[in-house]
This record gives C-alpha cells, structure tokens and sequence, in this order.
C-alpha cells in the first residue's frame, strides 16, 4: 500500500511534502532520544551563530 503524504507546504518554488510513514510507530521514548541527538548536534552551532551575532553588532 502507497503512503499518503501527511502535509504540504509550499514555499516559493519549492514544496515539501511530510510522509508519516518513516515515523507512525516511533515510541515515546524514540522521539526523547532524537530530540536530545538533534539538541547535541545543533545547539553548539546555534549558540555559536548567535554570539557571533552579538560580537558584530
């Protein structure tokens, strides 16, 4: 059976399109432990970018 997309978005010339296929039956759990990969992969760039931006302005 073909998943059917979950959201559309368009943005430009651009358009996504979320599949909740990949993700229906994450567990609670789950999705704790990705968020806090994402939070230790991102947050030190995110952190960085915003000082840098103190410094210049």
């Amino acid at each position: 059976m073909a998943s059917k997309p979950v959201k559309e978005i368009k943005k430009g010339d651009t358009t996504f399109i979320f599949y909740d296929d990949y993700c229906k039956d994450t567990t609670p759990e789950e999705v704790d432990t990705i968020l806090k990969q994402i939070a230790r992969e991102v947050l030190p760039a995110l952190r960085a970018a915003h000082l840098h931006t103190e410094d210049t302005a």
